[in-house]
């Protein structure tokens, strides 16, 4: 993307996540609504890169959206609790340590704890809302 859309997409909810509603910071990315791999599975009308299927996003977001849709990645965070409850409490494995800090990482940023879910609801509906 050029410099210009980037700078248009960061502004379209004045800085913030679209899906968090925290401030995007340097490494923000920029979200595909619709993912690529939906666009060549359907035959969708339109453009995968059109600025109304993109998003500003924490990175970390991005990443863990991965290739849902926006339905499906609601579905996916509104059980994210349970998957923080399963983390062990204690690891000495380095690899289960980053992984326990990736997720907290996400669930500060939607809110979330382990008795509290997502609300199922993303900053950007919050905006849309009449």
């Amino acid at each position: 993307m050029n410099k210009k859309i980037r700078e248009e997409i960061y502004n379209k909810f004045g800085g913030l996540c679209a899906y968090t509603g925290k401030p995007l910071g340097e490494d923000w990315q920029i979200d595909h609504v619709t993912p690529h791999l939906h666009y060549r599975f359907k035959l969708a009308e339109g453009d995968v890169n059109n600025k109304d299927n993109l998003f500003p996003a924490l990175r970390i977001v991005n990443h863990y959206k991965r290739a849902h849709g926006l339905e499906g990645f609601r579905k996916y965070m509104k059980s994210f609790h349970k998957r923080l409850g399963k983390l062990p409490k204690k690891t000495m494995v380095e690899r289960t340590k980053k992984r326990k800090e990736y997720m907290f990482k996400i669930a500060e940023a939607f809110d979330i704890t382990i008795d509290k879910p997502f609300s199922g609801i993303f900053y950007f509906e919050t905006i849309f809302k009449n």
